[in-house]
């Protein structure tokens, strides 16, 4: 099973579109467990549920197994561990750990191609226990400059864990979001990106499409609609390439 984490500190950065997305993405040839870590709950609802406010993921954290919180979804072989709408992370001293060790003695890996985790906007014990099993991080970003800025911070977040934990990083890769071509800023933006990470560091850009937002109303990721649109050719090339990078 492959873990990626779809993580950025900064708010607004289509983490969770990119998350259901490409979880729903994936499922079309594989299994796939998307991990709703945001308390918002707006995974859940991404693909046709709602966050939990009795179990869900965060439940882990309070003595329950991950499994006992899996729903199916409108897709056959996407699962969704949903979000625990009212848990309150500062409530709790020590965390750590906790995500790895049910990942191990549930044996998740047996059962899933994929696992997607999309994180909240925080620097905390929920984002460090999506670290611990990383595989991939991928950092969406919108193409200005704080965006630019908070890919960095993200950048060291991910570094400065696996010193902690004395792992090897997980690889990171840079998804720049709502990108239109014709603004200056935005393409200056993705040559600082180029020139601080690294040109293979990034993904080809996902571009602007009223029909991403909209998705969410609906329930239904724009991966699994069959009227075309550009939000849905950019998330087709997107996955494909990251499916070429875990090779």
């Amino acid at each position: 099973m492959k873990t990626i984490v779809i993580s950025n500190r900064k708010g607004g950065s289509a983490k969770t579109t990119t998350a259901v997305n490409l979880a729903s993405q994936l499922a079309k040839n594989a299994s796939v467990l998307l991990l709703d870590f945001d308390t918002q709950g707006h995974a859940s609802i991404g693909v046709g549920s709602k966050p939990s406010e009795s179990l869900g993921v965060h439940s882990i954290f309070l003595g329950s197994t991950l499994s006992e919180t899996f729903i199916p979804t409108i897709h056959d072989r996407l699962t969704l561990s949903p979000a625990l709408e009212f848990f309150d992370v500062y409530e709790y001293a020590d965390l750590r750990g906790v995500l790895k060790s049910r990942f191990k003695h549930e044996r998740i890996a047996e059962f899933f191609d994929y696992c997607i985790i999309d994180t909240p906007p925080t620097f905390d014990a929920l984002l460090k226990n999506s670290l611990e099993v990383a595989d991939r991080v991928v950092i969406p970003f919108v193409p200005h400059h704080l965006g630019v800025v908070a890919v960095g911070q993200m950048v060291r977040a991910v570094y400065q864990s696996a010193t902690m934990l004395g792992r090897d990083a997980a690889e990171v890769d840079i998804l720049p979001v709502m990108f239109n071509p014709h603004i200056l800023e935005h393409k200056a933006a993705l040559e600082k990106v180029k020139t601080s990470f690294g040109k293979d560091k990034l993904f080809s850009p996902i571009g602007v499409d009223i029909k991403l937002a909209s998705q969410f109303e609906s329930g239904d990721p724009l991966v699994l609609n069959k009227r075309r649109s550009k939000g849905l050719k950019d998330y087709k090339n997107f996955t494909n390439e990251l499916l070429e990078r875990l090779k």
